[in-house]
C-alpha cells in the first residue's frame, strides 16, 4: 500500500514550543461572528481532520493551517484564486465532535523542506508531508457532536486517519452543517491552566472562546482525550468501585453514557467527600448490568442501584481534586448548577485531565 502519514501531536517538531506567544487570546479568532456565506451554493465547504486540539489552538492564534500535496490542490481549484469562499470545518481525530469552522484566505502554498521534524520528513514521501501552508479566519470555535450533524447533514462523509484528512462536501451539504453549527454554543477549547497562572479565570458570562496551549514540558496524559465523563460515588460505594474497577449510574443516565467507548478518559466524583478521583481508562463501552447486584446493600438484592455500568482501570494515579478548586469550578462552568456527574466534552476532559496529573 501507499505510505500513510499518521497524524500525531509532534510532527511539526517544535516550530512553536519556543515562542512566548499567550494562545490564552488566540479565542478571539473564533469568537462567534456571524456566518461569513450569504450564498451557500456559490461557496466550497471542505472538513478536516486535525490531530489534536492544540493545533487548532495554535492555528486560532497563526491564522494558518498546513495540508498535504493533493489536499492542497483540492483547495486550490475550490479557492479559485480567492474568487470562491470556501469554508473550512475541523474535526479532531477520535473526539466524534466538530471543533469549529474558518474561512480559507489564501491559496495553499508550498512550504518545503524543515516543516516537518527531520527523524518523520525523512521517512515520508515527499507527496504525503504536510508542507502546504495556508492562511485562513477563524469564524466560530465549538463542540458539536458529529452524531448531531449526521441528522442535520445526512450526507456528510467524515475524514478520517485511513482514508483522507480532508474530505469536500456538496455546498447543500454545506450550507446545513454551517447552520447547525452556528446554532451550537460557542465553547471554551480549554488546553491546559498552570498553577501559577496570574491571569484571573474569565468570567462565567465571557464569550466561552478562549483557547490555551500546554507549554512544552507539560506531562501528557496517558489515555486518549476523547470526551470523558465523570461517574459518582459515595463513601459507601467507594471501595467497591475500586476494588472491582467498576463504576454505575443510575438507569436515567443510561442516553448520556453513550459516548463512553474503551479508552475513554474517566473521573470518579465522592459525593460524599466532594473529591474528584482520577485518571481512569474506560475498558468497556457502558452497559446495563455487567455486575446486576453491584452496589446494592442489601444482600440478598437482585438487581443493582446503579445498573448503567462500565469497568476501569486506573491510568495515572493522581491526589484527587477539591470540589471547590476555582480552575475545576472554571473549566466546569458551563455545566451551571447542573452538578459534577456526567459527560464532558472533549476540551474539558482534556482540562481536566491536565489538570489532575500537574498536581
Amino acid at each position: 500500500g501507499e505510505a500513510e502519514t499518521e497524524l500525531s501531536d509532534n510532527m511539526f517538531g517544535n516550530n512553536y514550543a519556543n515562542t512566548n506567544f499567550d494562545y490564552f487570546h488566540g479565542g478571539a479568532s473564533g469568537g462567534g461572528k456571524p456566518p461569513p456565506i450569504l450564498e451557500p451554493e456559490l461557496a466550497k465547504f471542505f472538513i478536516v481532520l486535525a490531530a489534536t486540539q492544540t493545533e487548532l489552538a495554535i492555528s486560532t492564534v497563526h491564522e494558518e493551517w498546513y495540508v498535504q500535496a493533493k489536499h492542497a490542490k483540492m483547495l486550490n481549484d475550490a479557492y479559485n484564486g480567492g474568487t470562491t469562499q470556501v469554508m473550512i470545518f475541523f474535526t479532531v481525530s477520535d473526539s466524534r465532535h466538530i471543533q469549529g469552522a474558518a474561512l480559507m484566505t489564501s491559496e495553499a502554498v508550498n512550504q518545503g523542506e524543515g516543516v516537518l521534524r527531520d527523524d518523520i520528513a525523512k521517512n515520508t514521501p515527499p507527496e504525503f508531508q504536510f508542507t502546504y501552508r495556508l492562511t485562513v479566519e477563524w469564524y466560530r470555535t465549538t463542540e458539536f457532536p458529529i452524531a448531531t450533524a449526521i441528522e442535520a447533514a445526512p450526507d456528510l462523509f467524515l475524514p478520517t486517519s485511513k482514508t483522507e484528512l480532508c474530505q469536500d462536501m456538496t455546498s447543500k451539504t454545506g450550507e446545513s452543517l454551517m447552520k447547525a453549527l452556528w446554532n451550537s454554543p460557542l465553547v471554551t477549547l480549554y488546553e491546559s491552566w498552570s498553577q501559577d497562572d496570574d491571569r484571573e479565570p474569565p468570567a462565567a458570562d465571557s464569550l466561552l472562546t478562549d483557547f490555551r496551549c500546554p507549554p512544552p514540558d507539560e506531562v501528557p496524559w496517558p489515555v486518549l482525550p476523547g470526551p470523558g465523563f465523570i461517574f459518582g460515588c459515595s463513601s459507601d460505594t467507594m471501595d467497591e468501585c475500586l476494588g472491582k474497577g467498576i463504576l454505575g449510574m443510575p438507569a436515567h443516565m443510561k442516553a448520556a453514557a453513550q459516548w463512553i467507548v474503551p479508552g475513554s478518559s474517566v473521573f470518579l466524583f465522592n459525593v460524599t467527600d466532594r473529591l474528584l478521583f482520577g485518571i481512569f481508562e474506560a475498558l468497556t463501552p457502558a452497559a446495563m448490568n455487567i455486575e446486576p447486584t453491584a452496589f446494592s446493600k442489601n444482600p440478598k438484592a437482585t438487581s443493582s442501584p446503579f445498573p448503567v455500568q462500565i469497568r476501569v482501570r486506573v491510568s495515572l494515579e493522581c491526589p484527587p481534586l477539591e470540589d471547590t478548586d476555582p480552575i475545576l469550578n472554571d473549566i466546569l462552568r458551563s455545566r451551571g448548577k447542573s452538578g459534577r456527574i456526567g459527560a464532558l466534552t472533549f476540551a474539558q476532559t482534556e482540562a481536566i485531565a491536565s489538570l489532575l496529573a500537574s498536581q
